[in-house]
């Protein structure tokens, strides 16, 4: 016990090169909601077992900066704890602390009058208690120290990824207490034991009544976001002009970040599938595509649609548009309860390749890689969300999102080349099929064209 104690107090050191405080949501997810998911962790939980989570720790963007501080997902699905310098402890017995029978502990950082006049206001231990409604709370740098608690009768003890921190890039203090952590709980834990990933997935796979509320609002900001940007498309403008207004949207309705990086790509970095440099100027003609989600109150939307420069697709650049939005359709009919993601992304496969044979693209039967990604993911507090591949059950959000990308110097007519379109919607699976989250967001040509004719907010700016 004395050689594990010392692993955590390098821990405090680690997570303490960094403390900024932050605000909390009137409007997203409340106390309870976060107090109900870990009762429902503590019921799948293996008989006398205990799980520990750590909050993320501050990252440096550069010299004496950081990166905004995103408090980790699992973390803040089961306390709303928006603050790093934190640690959790879920047992699935209660057990006899300072005379109260307790089953959760969380470790915060304290209160900090002179930081927090630079970073934000923290919680502290009253805060938490007071805001989050836990009962034992105790400062970091007591972490396993408070309570004096036997250790060595708990079994298992889950935490994660063990060893992809032992052998990632993390700095040596971090790696050492995984070491000391891995080898004094995990090497107990038996065999049949569900792991911790595993218990997370089946808790955050299915959305609430309540996640979903946060989630919609999510979508509806993207989808809103995509609106606007459809209308600043204009020749002239560049990639990062238009993300530049999806990201305006966002902040203008609230949202408190991206879901992640804003893809806006156009011509030939349409092709690219995860393009975030978003630094091409004075667009002329071809396809932007836009893959863009607002993050509200922790929850992430992700749409994509690919529109014309000019406004109207050129002959091959619709060809290519209509298959994908048939192959999307397809997808997106397949996405029934019972269903699952082999099936939503073969329906949507066997549109494509009949789409580029008849096309003259590629030999029936071919091989290509015109379409080299799968159909999408779950969504909901990440972007790829928590979650298997598997069968598809009422609760769960998906993405639908098949593309064509025919890079330059494929072997096909070069009329074809620098064309890429993915369109992506949001889709929650319910008890007699699916509803379409994203649906509001134009995506037939006729609309994509009648919609562009309209003036942007880019537009209306007077700006060199």
């Amino acid at each position: 016990m004395r050689n594990l104690n010392k692993s955590f107090i390098i821990l405090f050191f680690f997570f303490s090169s960094a403390s900024i405080g932050q605000s909390y949501f009137k409007d997203g997810l409340g106390a309870e909601f976060h107090k109900e998911r870990r009762e429902a962790l503590r019921k799948i939980m293996p008989e006398n077992s205990v799980a520990i989570f750590f909050n993320n720790p501050m990252k440096n963007r550069s010299n004496d900066t950081e990166f905004q501080y995103r408090p980790n997902s699992d973390f803040f699905y089961l306390t709303g704890f928006r603050e790093p310098n934190a640690a959790l402890i879920i047992f699935k017995n209660s057990r006899l602390v300072e005379g109260k029978q307790v089953n959760e502990i969380i470790y915060v950082q304290p209160r900090d009058p002179r930081k927090e006049q630079w970073d934000g206001e923290r919680l502290g231990i009253d805060g938490v208690k007071e805001k989050l409604g836990f009962e034992m709370v105790f400062l970091i740098s007591d972490f396993l120290k408070k309570p004096n608690l036997d250790w060595s009768k708990i079994n298992p003890i889950l935490s994660f990824n063990m060893g992809d921190i032992e052998g990632g890039a993390y700095n040596a203090p971090l790696k050492e207490m995984v070491a000391t952590l891995k080898g004094f709980s995990l090497s107990k834990e038996s065999p049949s034991s569900p792991s911790l990933d595993q218990l997370m997935n089946s808790l955050r796979v299915k959305k609430t009544a309540e996640e979903m509320a946060v989630l919609k609002r999510a979508i509806e900001i993207s989808g809103k976001a995509h609106i606007e940007a459809f209308k600043s498309v204009k020749p002239g403008v560049s990639e990062r002009a238009i993300q530049g207004v999806h990201e305006f949207v966002h902040k203008a309705m609230g949202a408190e970040s991206i879901g992640y990086n804003s893809i806006v790509g156009a011509g030939n970095n349409t092709t690219i599938l995860h393009y975030v440099d978003n630094h091409r100027t004075a667009l002329q003609d071809g396809l932007i595509l836009m893959d863009v989600g607002a993050e509200f109150r922790g929850y992430s939307g992700d749409i994509t649609r690919t529109v014309p420069v000019k406004g109207k697709f050129s002959p091959e650049e619709k060809a290519i548009y209509e298959i994908v939005l048939e192959a999307l359709e397809a997808g997106i009919s397949a996405c029934q309860p019972g269903s699952d993601f082999q099936r939503v992304g073969a329906a949507s496969r066997k549109v494509i390749d009949e789409g580029l044979v008849r096309l003259g693209l590629v030999k029936p039967g071919e091989k290509h890689t015109y379409f080299p990604h799968g159909i999408g993911h779950h969504l909901g507090l990440d972007v790829h969300d928590r979650g298997g591949y598997g069968k598809l059950e009422p609760g769960m959000v998906l993405t639908v999102e098949p593309g064509i990308y025919i890079p330059e110097g494929s072997p096909v007519d070069p009329k074809w080349w620098g064309i890429g379109v993915r369109i992506e919607d949001n889709i929650l699976i319910t008890e007699k099929g699916f509803e379409n989250l994203s649906a509001f967001v134009p995506k037939t040509v006729g609309e994509i064209e009648a919609l562009m004719q309209e003036e942007g907010i880019l537009q209306k700016l007077s700006l060199d």
